[in-house]
């Protein structure tokens, strides 16, 4: 971070002094002068740095002597008169010592500002009082009006600028905050610790940036897993950090990351015990009181109703969308403001180019096409796969994508279970209007988010079906990993859990929880602290999946597993049914891609074995790898074979007189 927080005034004031009292140490340095000359709290950096730290006059002269030393090149400590003839050439105690009538020992003690806060190195190779004393950079760079982190801290923080928009709440709330922090503050005193809680990191940082903005501060990021877990190495950071903060009026911002972690809970505790800047630390839930410096604290909540709205057309302002877009999205999708400031960004680099791709537009020789209504961007639909990227960037590395590749032609189930697919996606598309223009959402808070069941035998098109819903709502997919999920420590699975639904509230994915009997099992009369902590984890389940605002879709092999308490939260149950001979002559009818080598293949005679839909599909694959193996398109017998290779692998009796007739 490097800033010039002074005036131009003030700049070249300091300058002058500087200057001068340079040239009075070269004089006392020489014998020319008296040492009552040199004024070293003249100069109004070294003053300052000397009120910040509590230097005496005499350490405030010796940082002086070794400033002289990186910025006069005419001055050498050996021409002091009275120095030995051994003494070293360059600044030392010894010299301090001799020139300053006011010296005194404590100011080379490691407890002393001088090193205790880093402002002077000592390099004792030749002893205390002879080693060279060299001035931090830093702390040189101050005493010119320079305003920067030290070399060493810089890789690890970052400055942040304060946000271009924010939800209306957050910054009337801000406002409030701003009146109790950091109260009656000036360079000289300490900063108040404050925590702000939230689920987006983004938006906290913003509204600390915020917040100092309207303080008058300057504000440094830095995460709390990027400080050494050496206690000696973390000291010396803390110490550098510390001096550079109040160096350059600074507050500090503390990612806690996770704060349930011990050892980043050991380096948190750490900063806000010692760093008197602040902090201020961002979780995405409270410290839980574990801080003996308590600090204010401060909860953002997720932007509702018609503050969202309002920071939407705001952050979306200038841009001329089609009637009814802004709603179709806003109410599919919960992005924060950075978010959605990302979203803006990429809007008006489309409408750009589709301004540049304008028939009567000029065009660059990079572009070869003709412009025709292909070209024509259609800023409704770029609106929604743009808050759809942004959605997926925050569930990245908390579940898998499914690629959604279904159509409803694949999917093969009796027209009963077709209507209530297609009611559920018809209560999806019409959640914005049932909940926020005909009131339900202000009547209650819960039970705002839509879980469906699908429940059946493995292979009958739970997941296909589950892919065909996604698609007809233009959204991601994305399967929980049950491995990545549950935790056998404690509180850990319902951490990950809730992370994993606040990123889906914010892009409006639909959650594929795959045999979610493991998860959404029953609770169970509690004998032990196992059983304690099971239940809990299956409350706070039933408690999330309420609020969740996105589609929720549960499959299961075995829904009598199942929590009953889930069965009154869940918007639509349908069960899927083994299809029966007609149905599987319908699936091997469409299994085929169309651009399959075929010879005498039979749907109706395949129909006879009894397998699901899953199963005859791993049946045409193992037989047309059969058949491009032999280099021929794929036949019946191929069939068999493949058909018996899998009767073996799910332990079923293969039946030859199913298959008889097929060769």
């Amino acid at each position: 971070m490097t800033a010039q927080p002074r005036s131009e005034h003030w700049l070249t004031e300091n300058q002058q002094a500087l200057t001068q009292a340079l040239a009075d140490l070269r004089a006392c340095v020489r014998g020319d002068a008296d040492a009552a000359s040199v004024a070293p709290l003249s100069v109004p950096s070294l003053a300052r740095l000397a009120r910040l730290f509590g230097l005496s006059h005499f350490e405030a002269s010796v940082l002086l002597l070794c400033a002289a030393q990186e910025l006069d090149g005419s001055m050498r400590p050996s021409d002091a008169e009275r120095q030995s003839k051994q003494a070293p050439p360059w600044p030392c105690f010894a010299l301090a010592l001799s020139l300053f009538n006011d010296g005194h020992w404590s100011a080379l003690s490691a407890s002393a500002p001088l090193r205790y806060w880093w402002l002077i190195e000592l390099d004792a190779t030749d002893g205390v009082v002879a080693g060279r004393l060299r001035i931090s950079e830093t702390v040189l760079h101050h005493l010119l009006g320079i305003v920067e982190l030290d070399e060493r801290l810089a890789p690890l923080t970052r400055p942040l600028p304060p946000p271009e928009i924010l939800a209306p709440s957050h910054s009337e709330a801000l406002v409030q905050l701003a009146q109790r922090w950091p109260g009656q503050h000036d360079s000289d005193n300490a900063i108040p610790a404050l925590e702000l809680t939230g689920a987006d990191p983004l938006e906290l940082q913003a509204a600390a940036a915020q917040l100092c903005k309207q303080a008058g501060l300057h504000l440094v990021s830095l995460a709390a897993a990027d400080l050494s877990s050496t206690p000696e190495l973390l000291d010396i950071q803390l110490r550098r950090l510390q001096r550079d903060l109040t160096l350059i009026d600074a507050c500090l911002l503390l990612d806690a990351g996770d704060s349930q972690d011990k050892v980043l809970q050991d380096r948190v505790i750490s900063v806000v015990e010692r760093i008197d800047r602040g902090p201020i630390v961002t979780a995405r839930a409270p410290l839980r009181g574990w801080l003996q410096r308590r600090p204010l604290t401060h909860s953002l909540k997720v932007p509702e109703g018609h503050d969202r709205k309002r920071l939407w057309v705001e952050a979306l302002n200038g841009i001329d969308l089609p009637d009814g877009a802004l709603e179709r999205a806003m109410g599919q999708f919960h992005l924060s403001a950075s978010a959605l400031r990302t979203v803006a960004q990429k809007l008006r680099a489309d409408r750009a180019e589709a301004d540049l791709l304008k028939p009567d537009a000029i065009r660059p020789d990079f572009i070869q096409h003709e412009a025709n209504d292909a070209n024509t961007l259609d800023l409704s639909e770029r609106l929604w796969l743009h808050c759809r990227s942004e959605g997926a960037t925050a569930l990245a590395g908390l579940a898998e994508s499914v690629p959604v590749r279904a159509r409803w032609d694949d999917l093969v189930l009796p027209e009963a279970q077709l209507a209530l697919l297609r009611s559920l996606i018809a209560h999806l598309r019409s959640r914005t209007q049932v909940f926020d223009d005909w009131g339900f959402a202000a009547h209650s808070a819960r039970g705002l988010g839509t879980a469906a069941l699908f429940c059946g035998a493995s292979g009958t098109g739970k997941t296909m079906a589950a892919e065909i819903v996604a698609g007809a709502l233009q959204l991601d997919l994305w399967r929980i990993d049950l491995s990545q999920v549950v935790s056998k420590w404690i509180g850990e699975t319902e951490k990950n859990l809730a992370q994993i639904f606040d990123a889906a509230d914010a892009g409006g994915a639909v959650l594929l929880f795959d045999e979610a009997d493991a998860l959404f099992g029953k609770r169970s009369e509690v004998k032990d602290s196992h059983d304690r902590y099971a239940n809990l984890e299956i409350s706070f389940l039933l408690q999330r999946m309420e609020n969740y605002r996105g589609l929720a879709v549960l499959t299961t092999n075995n829904e009598s597993a199942l929590d009953q308490a889930f069965l009154r939260r869940l918007r639509v149950i349908i069960p899927f049914p083994f299809p029966d001979a007609q149905m599987r002559e319908r699936i091997w009818q469409r299994i085929f891609p169309l651009q399959t080598p075929l010879q005498d293949v039979q749907a109706n005679k395949l129909a006879r074995l009894q397998f699901s839909g899953g199963t005859i599909r791993n049946v045409a694959l193992t037989a047309a790898f059969l058949a491009a193996g032999a280099g021929t398109p794929i036949t019946m017998p191929h069939l068999r074979t493949a058909a018996e290779i899998e009767s073996t692998k799910i332990k079923r009796p293969f039946s030859r007189t199913e298959t008889v007739d097929w060769l």
